[in-house]
């Protein structure tokens, strides 16, 4: 089975975009719209994950039985981490609470278990329930709401192949136009919205992934001008994501991530060439646990902080809407930083988080499903590596 490996790497450069997006520094790029636009991530790891389903369950889903087995592994590979990050965040807000009771001179980045990290907020994320519209924004692991509607995404693509097998690509483009017309209409100035109507931006962007993948599937496996269209879509990409303003225009980009997709599927041209080098893909192979750990890596970066312009009486700490970022040097300085910072801290924790969860979560998955044969739908997915999740 194909193993697609520019889109892994493409995944993993998404990932360390969405840690930049993230990392709490304030640097010269914060309150720009082309930083802002690295939410545009999020389409591609929902378009991304439409693709490698597709390929990897589109013609193994039959029956019934096919179905459990294929959520069965789909909640191995996305609850684990989930659930052992909020345990981490849980961790952090119980610490701040001992200080608090405690009469301690700690200087606290929030209030414990507030707004976002109360125990009902908990449990919605245990259940993968967060982003339905149930609380008025993102709670605890903010990141982990794409996460949560990729799963339940995948349940109902599975459905639709078992139970339509036949007419599944219209009813793929169908759910893709409907899901993109419903949601212009109910958030018409942006493409990102999240825990209010983001299972209409999964559906959207997921079910144009799945779309390319049946257009790839009827090529003759070659592009005539590998080099050139591999340069294009990705100038193309860039320039998009430089000029796009807030507004209609936003909901252009599943369209344009299912070019770059399909383009990039081929793994012909030299740009593919340099994804398959090894370190890019090891970032695609972490791309799961990058996009879930960064989070907690800097909530404490951000009580660290606290803690050191407190007792140092150093101006270290600054609020900027609405997010509380650490001052580090003038702004130019500080992007380095981040730069730097969101590869340094995150990336080694999270090839641990893969080995020491991911990784046995899927094993685990896959013995309990219980594919039979090694071409097996959950070893082609384990193995394609390019699982979903978001901002």
């Amino acid at each position: 089975m194909a193993r697609f490996e520019a889109l892994d790497a493409l995944r993993g450069v998404c990932a360390l975009l969405v840690v930049l997006f993230h990392i709490p520094i304030y640097h010269a790029l914060k309150g720009t719209q082309p930083f802002a636009n690295l939410q545009f991530c999020v389409d591609m790891f929902f378009a991304l994950s439409g693709f490698v389903l597709c390929h990897a369950y589109g013609e193994r889903l039959t029956q019934g039985a096919d179905g459990v087995r294929f959520a069965i592994t789909r909640f191995a590979r996305l609850w684990p981490l989930h659930v052992a990050v909020l345990v981490l965040l849980a961790g952090i807000e119980i610490v701040k609470l001992v200080f608090v009771r405690g009469g301690g001179s700690f200087a606290l980045d929030s209030v414990p278990f507030g707004e976002g990290r109360a125990p009902w907020e908990a449990l919605t994320n245990i259940l993968f329930l967060q982003s339905f519209n149930l609380h008025p924004g993102l709670t605890w692991n903010g990141p982990a709401w794409s996460a949560a509607l990729e799963f339940y995404v995948s349940l109902l693509f599975a459905a639709i192949v078992i139970v339509f097998p036949r007419r599944r690509r219209p009813i793929f483009l169908g759910l893709c136009l409907a899901a993109g017309a419903m949601l212009y209409a109910l958030s018409p100035t942006t493409l990102f919205v999240s825990s209010d109507w983001g299972i209409l931006r999964a559906m959207f962007s997921f079910f144009a992934g799945c779309l390319v993948y049946d257009l790839r599937a009827q090529s003759n496996g070659k592009l005539e001008t590998p080099h050139l269209l591999e340069v294009f879509s990705v100038l193309l990409l860039v320039l998009f994501l430089l000029t796009t303003p807030k507004g209609s225009f936003q909901y252009a980009f599943p369209l344009l991530a299912a070019i770059v997709i399909y383009v990039f599927s081929f793994d012909q041209g030299f740009l593919s060439a340099l994804m398959r080098s090894s370190p890019l893909q090891k970032l695609g192979l972490w791309s799961y646990s990058i996009y879930m750990i960064h989070t907690f890596l800097f909530q404490l970066m951000r009580m660290v902080g606290s803690y050191l312009s407190h007792k140092l009486h150093l101006d270290m700490m600054i609020w900027y809407d609405d997010d509380k970022l650490l001052r580090l040097g003038s702004p130019g300085v500080a992007l380095v930083l981040a730069l730097i910072l969101s590869v340094v801290l995150v990336v080694p924790l999270a090839a641990l988080t893969y080995y020491w969860i991911e990784r046995p979560a899927m094993d685990l998955g896959r013995r309990l499903s219980a594919w039979r044969g090694s071409g097996s739908a959950a070893t082609a997915l384990s193995t394609s590596r390019t699982s979903a999740a978001s901002i």
